[in-house]
């Protein structure tokens, strides 16, 4: 902890004004790490290390197959989307009522038939069943006379023999009458007639709903559903323009070391762009000659790469807070060691001061 306080302290005394009002620093050159959020396999490197570009100018592409695809998918998409809502937004078809229609007045003549049959049904059973009971009665009082006759030695056993299953064969059709007048009293006609009217009833719901068209809640889904579509074939966009990677200003490619065929992870760095803009220096000013600077206050320059030259430069920042190398300031002394770091914008013109190459500040 001394040692690195120790050596804070030495950095602050060189970068202090000396006894010419001078500060040193090193230049930064401004620069932007460039690459692509999604990554994948290059297919092409166009510039090299060290080559001066344009601004929007393609540095790097990357496989765009995948992307593509995507993209097409999404698109697909939307245009389904767009299409069910404006089939919503239409209303139903003459075609689709039409049909509808049809459907209920056929459910409803069925409906109509059913109950109009039903009374019938009920009478046609009641006749059955009387007229068994009469061929019941004839055919027992013809077994009675063949009986007797038999008895007086008048007809043959065959003859009293049919006479006898004529009457069990009319006994059976009197049951049957029965049993179906007692199925048609019970309701079996009445349920054919509430099946009837519960499909017709049916077929008119349906004819209602689909001559109301469309419900508003519908036509809000069917637009949500394209504003959700629309979102992905933005983001298919967004994620394809990021298989070419460009120069965000006008500068100097460096640490460009890809080839085609190379796999660059998402988010990862393919290059740094040396923008050209006039190159800053940071130095820091001790609290007692603070007030000798202001924001867009001119100083001079002197390159230790250009020594017969001065450029100007303008102060562009001044820190809010204080850097110190005592943990506590007490003494008059600590306080005098406080210092302020001030950034100086230098004005190079002609492009001819390089990063990290040194400079001084001749203060105000």
């Amino acid at each position: 902890m001394r040692y690195a306080a120790l050596v804070l302290a030495v950095l602050i005394a060189g970068c202090s004004a000396n006894a010419k009002g001078t500060y040193s620093g090193t230049l930064q050159a401004e620069s932007a790490q460039v690459g692509s959020t999604v990554g994948g396999r290059i297919t092409a490197v166009l510039v090299n290390d060290g080559q001066r570009v344009k601004a929007g100018q393609v540095l790097v592409r990357f496989d765009d197959k995948d992307q593509q695809a995507a993209l097409a998918s999404a698109l697909g998409q939307l245009a389904q989307a767009n299409a069910t809502l404006a089939d919503l937004q239409a209303g139903p078809r003459p075609q689709d009522v039409d049909k509808a229609a049809a459907q209920a007045a056929q459910a409803q003549a069925a409906y109509e038939k059913a109950r109009s049959t039903a009374p019938d049904t009920l009478a046609v059973a009641r006749q059955a069943v009387h007229e068994a009971q009469a061929a019941t009665a004839l055919a027992k009082s013809d077994f009675d006379r063949a009986q007797q006759l038999y008895n007086n030695g008048a007809i043959p056993a065959q003859s009293l023999d049919e006479a006898r299953a004529a009457y069990r064969q009319a006994q059976a059709r009197f049951r049957s009458a029965q049993a179906q007048l007692s199925a048609a009293q019970s309701g079996a006609a009445s349920t054919d007639v509430e099946a009837a009217r519960q499909q017709y009833e049916a077929a008119a719901a349906n004819l209602a709903l689909v001559q109301a068209g469309t419900r508003p809640g519908q036509v809000a889904q069917a637009q949500a559903a394209v504003s959700t579509a629309q979102a992905q074939v933005s983001a298919a966009r967004a994620r394809l323009a990021e298989m070419v990677v460009r120069s965000p200003a006008d500068g100097i490619v460096s640490g460009m070391d890809l080839r085609p065929g190379d796999l660059v992870q998402p988010g990862a760095s393919v290059t740094s762009i040396d923008e050209q803009r006039d190159p800053y220096v940071r130095i820091f000013v001790a609290q007692p000659d603070l007030g000798r600077f202001a924001v867009g206050q001119s100083v001079r320059v002197k390159s230790d790469a250009f020594k017969d030259r001065t450029f100007t430069g303008s102060v562009e920042f001044i820190d809010q807070s204080a850097q110190f190398t005592p943990r506590d300031v007490q003494t008059a002394q600590d306080r005098a060691n406080l210092v302020f770091g001030v950034k100086v914008r230098v004005h190079d013109p002609d492009r001819v001061l390089r990063g990290g190459t040194t400079v001084e500040i001749s203060g105000p």
